[in-house]
């Protein structure tokens, strides 16, 4: 039996106690609903043996009946045995023995079997009116009766099955969604470098597909509790009918444990690969549709799709054998238990030749081990669903739940008038892969001051920008926000004093004021205005009929780059940041449009504290000052006439840039 009921995983366990109430309520509706069904057993026996009793041929019988079941009481001995006396003694003519017969049968003396046969042929004597028309009568009242019961039962059994329905339905649709909230959560709490190894597509896969599966932990808990009623209570019927056919249909039982047990352990393996399978193919999907761009562009539909019909293969493949693992368990447990039918009834023949079993005890028993049979295949579902569910707990709980937090240790100082001065204290960080992108780096930004930082790509730009906004912590040295470690600094505070422009802008499908609205919450819509207008982009938001409610669809896909562009930085100006952090905020627009968000910007900066990542020397050179980076470490560090005069890197890629021979980007060897 060890092997149908596996402890649950404390994981799936803890999960499950979250809506222990509301499963309890389902669970009392499927414990009730089963013994219901178990109570069909007897009842079936009851109203088979009022229908022969109400058969002419019955009545005819009765009149010359044995008087096995008064010879029963009267000796209280079982029917069986006292029908195996009345066959024995005349097969044929089906009379009370007589007296020696009985006392040598059982055992009692002479005198004892001669009062108690006179007792029962006595009872056995016509009375006026006992009637073959009244016994007829009485036989069909009670059958009525009993059909009333039954009907009874099954009104019960509809409002059980209902709240069965309803209550776990209901507990199983919970967990999910709050399994759901708990691991969007974690992923919010996960360190930047998380995702730099994992395909978003991936962890999509995890929130849908393994989480839907993980709901079905609820139906393991219906099923343990079905399955196993089901059985014991038509198994303890039998036993009241007749216990040697009671232990044969145990004899069957270590059988389909055996097949049950065999059949999950190959389950789990097969189910993990589904979800691995369907992880990557959710990978591959998001990839393909958020580069259809490119996909197009290189004339490589053919092959994407290629890769894609491959994956939806090997998938496919996974499900086949998950399905057939699954499906082979039911046809064997109905195989078993057809099997012990079988047998069973085959005993039945010889018992009922012998007197010891009725026609509507047979009956019972039929129906009653189909019952069993149900519940076995209930408790086979178990071990399935079972390794099904431990998958997918692998999976959310491997991928996703069990992974560390963001380790940056958070102080919980904020500065009540932050002037945003940053400097970087012989600053170093090396990756967790080994790699260096910095080497002893010192700076000193200034309230009101901008600073470009120029350099080949792999020269540590962006590793800055993630110091500062502290996605990572450096491996030595340190930096400070207005002479405070920025490790002092509460993390959620330090962070909204920095408004953000990424190179590659992102947005989300929602509405424009949304957007905007992102980097303050509580903006109103004036202050959404206005920050449209700093950023250059009223003018074609106004000309959209919907102005700023128009939606933008995913990733702004209704605009243009240098509009979403412009959109990015109306979001970071909204704010009112302490300090700007721009990754070459104007690399997508056109000339006029650049010109213009530059000039709005250069006066944003005159009153906060501004980081630029340039990529273009035109912006470089509007900073007050210039670091110029390679490999990690400064190369040059000045204002940019001043790195002009030094005729250094700087002022060859610069000379460069301006004859229209280079792209101005800091060559690896300058």
């Amino acid at each position: 039996m060890a092997a149908l009921f596996k402890p649950l995983d404390p994981r799936i366990t803890a999960e499950l106690r979250k809506q222990k109430r509301t499963i309890w309520l389902g669970l009392v509706c499927v414990a009730l609903c089963a013994l219901l069904a178990a109570a069909m057993i007897p009842m079936t026996e009851m109203a088979i043996r009022a229908i022969i009793d109400s058969t002419p041929t019955r009545v005819d019988d009765r009149q010359r009946q044995s008087g096995a079941s008064e010879l029963a009481k009267e000796f209280g001995i079982p029917d069986s045995r006292a029908n195996q006396i009345v066959a024995s003694a005349n097969p044929i003519a089906s009379q009370v023995p007589d007296a020696s017969l009985l006392a040598k049968e059982l055992g009692v003396s002479l005198e004892r079997a001669t009062e108690g046969r006179a007792r029962v042929i006595e009872s056995l004597t016509p009375q006026s009116d006992d009637s073959p028309a009244k016994r007829q009568e009485e036989a069909l009242v009670r059958l009525a009766f009993v059909c009333i019961a039954v009907v009874g039962l099954f009104i019960l059994k509809y409002f059980f099955t209902l709240g069965q329905v309803f209550f776990l339905s209901q507990a199983a649709n919970r967990l999910g969604s709050d399994l759901r909230v708990r691991l969007y959560d974690k992923l919010q709490r996960l360190p930047i470098g998380f995702f730099h190894s994992k395909r978003i597509g991936s962890l999509q896969s995890v929130l849908t597909n393994d989480v839907n599966v993980f709901q079905n932990a609820v139906s393991i808990v219906r099923d343990s509790i079905d399955g196993p009623f089901k059985a014991v209570a038509a198994l303890v019927t039998i036993f009241f009918i007749s216990w040697p056919l009671a232990l044969v249909a145990l004899l069957f039982v270590p059988i389909i444990a055996y097949f049950v047990y065999r059949n999950g352990q190959k389950m789990k393996r097969d189910q993990a690969q589904v979800q691995e399978d369907l992880a990557d193919l959710s990978g591959i999907t998001q990839e393909a549709l958020n580069g259809v761009r490119v996909v197009k562009a290189f004339a490589a539909e053919e092959r994407m799709g290629g890769l894609y019909n491959s994956q939806v293969e090997s998938t496919f493949s996974s499900q086949t054998r998950a399905n057939r693992r699954f499906a082979k368990l039911r046809p064997m447990v109905e195989l078993i238990g057809a099997v012990s039918l079988a047998v069973i009834l085959l005993i039945c023949g010889f018992m009922a030749q012998r007197g010891l079993l009725q026609v509507s005890q047979i009956v019972a028993l039929t129906f009653a081990l189909d019952v069993i049979n149900q519940g076995l295949r209930a408790i086979g579902n178990v071990n399935n669903t079972y390794n099904q569910v431990q998958a997918a707990a692998e999976r959310i709980y491997g991928e996703i739940l069990d992974r560390p937090d963001e380790t940056l240790s958070s102080g919980v100082r904020k500065l009540e008038n932050p002037r945003g001065r940053i400097i970087f204290e012989e600053v170093s960080f090396t990756y967790s892969d080994g790699t260096k992108a910095l080497d002893s780096i010192s700076f000193t930004l200034e309230p009101g001051q901008s600073l470009a930082l120029v350099g080949p790509s792999g020269a540590g730009k962006s590793t800055i920008a993630d110091l500062i906004l502290r996605f990572y912590d450096p491996t030595e040295g340190r930096i400070t926000f207005d002479g405070v470690d920025i490790r002092e600094l509460d993390l959620a505070w330090l962070r909204q004093q920095f408004g953000v422009v990424p190179q590659q802008t992102f947005l989300f499908a929602g509405t424009i004021a949304e957007n905007i609205r992102l980097g303050q919450p509580k903006a109103s819509d004036e202050e959404i205005r206005k920050a449209a207008d700093l950023a250059n982009a009223s003018g074609f938001i106004t000309s959209d009929p919907q102005g700023f409610e128009a939606v933008l669809g995913e990733k702004g896909a209704r605009i243009s780059g240098g509009e979403g562009q412009r959109i990015a930085i109306a979001r970071a100006l909204v704010r009112q940041p302490t300090v700007l952090l721009l990754d070459e905020a104007t690399s997508n627009l056109d000339a006029e449009s650049e010109k213009l968000v530059t000039e709005a910007l250069q006066l944003v900066m005159a009153q906060r504290t501004t980081l630029f990542i340039a990529h273009r020397l035109t912006t470089a050179a509007r900073a007050d000052t210039i670091l110029v980076l390679r490999r990690g470490r400064v190369l040059e560090q000045g204002s940019h006439d001043e790195l002009l005069g030094q005729q250094g890197a700087y002022a060859s890629m610069f000379k460069a840039f301006t004859s229209g021979m280079s792209d101005g980007i800091l060559a690896p060897g300058s």
